[in-house]
């Protein structure tokens, strides 16, 4: 079958709660579960137009926010490589991509999960349509986005989604998330205000920062830690339980970036400033007993995580900050990547 089209999704970044921070030898295999709130307005917007024709060579050219971007081609090559099982036609395909972000890259919030998570949402599109389906399978889609990102697996669905084999939750796998249904309607629309602290992009790579926890002294322990924590968070999350979901978010915030100064070279990623703002925000918190909690990805920048009925109060803890910044993103709990556009021809 001969086709071309073009097919277009918005795909969310997520902030994970449990953190995932090391692999397993193998392709993408987390070191220990993890689970993320898909967000709402952190997208990635990608549009892939294809053509696909018998013997025609395959080839890939990606533009990143209005420029072409060779760096992303070289990485994306090695990305379909991977799948091609998956998806055969590629091998008799040209791709050209059109990316972008609307929110800032490398800056703690997660820009490789919104943007694989929205190829892979694409490249199902049209596999639809080379194999005649109506939809999609979710597994696939996670699993493909893992190959090329591991937090992606959980931005392909919302809003509160588990990476990693784990008996707590049947059907959880390393090769592709799952949603977590049981949830309480008060963990269903969160707020997440992103306070930017650091605008610069991260001085490491999330990627490269994962490899550090090879050999690393505390890493039997942080595979425990991160079991334990898990169980809370899924009981809190089931029950509404404000007080544990607090707790279990923000050690394992710390616990993340304890991890990174332990490892070898002592990675670094926090600012001065983070550390005034975590500060500032725990003093407020006991003086005012506002329900919200704070988390950070792999960056200086920190997740403000609270109930829509807080807002209003959280609103002026932030306005009236002694501690600089450079601006706020402000986004909620939501559900997943959104079709823009999808059309196509056979010839």
């Amino acid at each position: 079958m001969n086709l071309k089209g073009k097919v277009s999704y918005s795909s969310p970044s997520n902030i994970a709660i449990v953190k995932y921070w090391g692999k397993e030898p193998g392709d993408q295999i987390p070191m220990n579960p993890s689970l993320s709130m898909t967000l709402n307005q952190c997208r990635s917007f990608t549009t892939i137009e294809y053509e696909l024709k018998e013997g025609l060579q395959p080839s890939v050219e990606v533009w990143f926010e209005g420029a072409r971007a060779p760096e992303i081609e070289t990485k994306m090559e090695i990305w379909l490589e991977k799948i091609n099982a998956f998806y055969p036609w590629l091998a008799h395909a040209a791709l050209r991509v059109d990316t972008r972000n609307n929110f800032p890259h490398s800056a703690g919030i997660a820009s490789s999960a919104s943007g694989m998570s929205a190829l892979a949402m694409c490249l199902s599109a049209i596999d639809n349509h080379v194999r005649q389906k109506e939809s999609g399978d979710v597994f696939l889609q996670s699993n493909t986005a893992r190959l090329g990102s591991g937090s992606a697996s959980r931005s392909v669905t919302g809003p509160w989604v588990l990476w990693g084999e784990t008996p707590l939750l049947r059907g959880s796998s390393h090769e592709y998330a799952e949603k977590v249904t049981d949830v309480h309607p008060y963990f269903t629309q969160l707020h997440d205000t992103i306070i930017i602290v650091d605008k610069e992009p991260k001085s490491i790579s999330s990627r490269a920062g994962h490899s550090l926890m090879d050999g690393h002294p505390w890493r039997e322990g942080r595979i425990h830690q991160a079991n334990e924590n898990m169980t809370l968070l899924l009981k809190a999350l089931k029950d509404g339980d404000w007080k544990t979901f607090e707790k279990v978010t923000e050690n394992e915030a710390l616990s993340l970036h304890a991890l990174m100064l332990a490892s070898r070279g002592g990675m670094m990623l926090w600012k001065g400033n983070t550390v005034e703002w975590i500060h500032y925000l725990r003093q407020q918190r006991e003086k005012t007993g506002v329900e919200m909690a704070f988390t950070l990805d792999a960056g200086a920048n920190i997740h403000l995580l609270y109930p829509p009925q807080a807002s209003e109060q959280v609103e002026t803890i932030l306005q009236q900050s002694p501690v600089s910044h450079h601006g706020f993103i402000r986004d909620v709990t939501g559900t997943g990547p959104e079709k823009i556009t999808d059309t196509y021809e056979q010839y």
